[in-house]
């Protein structure tokens, strides 16, 4: 009776250990991480989040993985070992960054109290007073642009709020510029034709083909 070389089953049994101790690692990694960040209170569900290149809403977590719905619905799990950086957007409150620019003859003290202004006006509104904990603070130039002067102002907010209310402040803010003559200007690009005599017309062509 001829022996049975086990060999190359000891080999495979090898690898498989080794599969499932990676694989081991890898959950316990993934359990590890999950329970620190929940211990931490990073996140909770219905918390917008920036976790690597994914942007979205928190949908669930498991003990191994962290579901995010984007901005178009996708939806992204992500395991926990792999979560190096977690940034909260909606963690107890958030600013409303505005920076505008305008035109280098606009009347910039009219233009800072336009931007003040239409922050107040928005806190007192019953629509937006619960969500703006702040009056609007307007930190004026931020920097001179080629075509414009950037101007910036921020208002503190609900942390779930601060994409609602910077669309119905800028809205605002356009048509208190409009009407106030305030330019937000763009850039121009200027095109200069050389105009050429009959006695050119040859020099003209040559430019064209080259």
């Amino acid at each position: 009776m001829s022996a049975i070389d086990i060999t190359p089953l000891l080999a495979g049994a090898g690898i498989i250990g080794l599969a499932v101790g990676f694989g081991a690692q890898t959950l316990v990694k993934d359990f590890i991480t999950g329970l620190f960040i929940l211990l931490e209170d990073t996140l909770s569900v219905g918390d917008v989040v920036t976790v690597g290149t994914h942007t979205g809403a928190v949908e669930a977590f498991t003990i191994r993985t962290l579901r995010l719905r984007d901005g178009e619905g996708r939806v992204h799990s992500i395991p926990f070992s792999e979560v190096t950086s977690i940034i909260n957007l909606t963690k107890n409150f958030a600013y409303v960054l505005i920076e505008v620019g305008v035109s280098y003859d606009a009347d910039l003290q009219k233009v800072m109290e336009i931007m003040k202004q239409i922050g107040d006006e928005l806190r007192k509104e019953p629509a937006f007073s619960h969500y703006i904990y702040e009056n609007a603070e307007v930190f004026g130039i931020e920097r001179f642009d080629a075509s414009s002067i950037a101007m910036r102002a921020r208002i503190k907010t609900n942390g779930h709020k601060q994409w609602d209310i910077k669309r119905e402040y800028l809205i605002r803010l356009k048509r208190a510029f409009d009407k106030e003559g305030i330019e937000i200007p763009f850039p121009i690009t200027t095109s200069i034709h050389r105009a050429h005599s009959p006695a050119d017309a040859p020099l003209v062509e040559a430019e064209l083909k080259g």
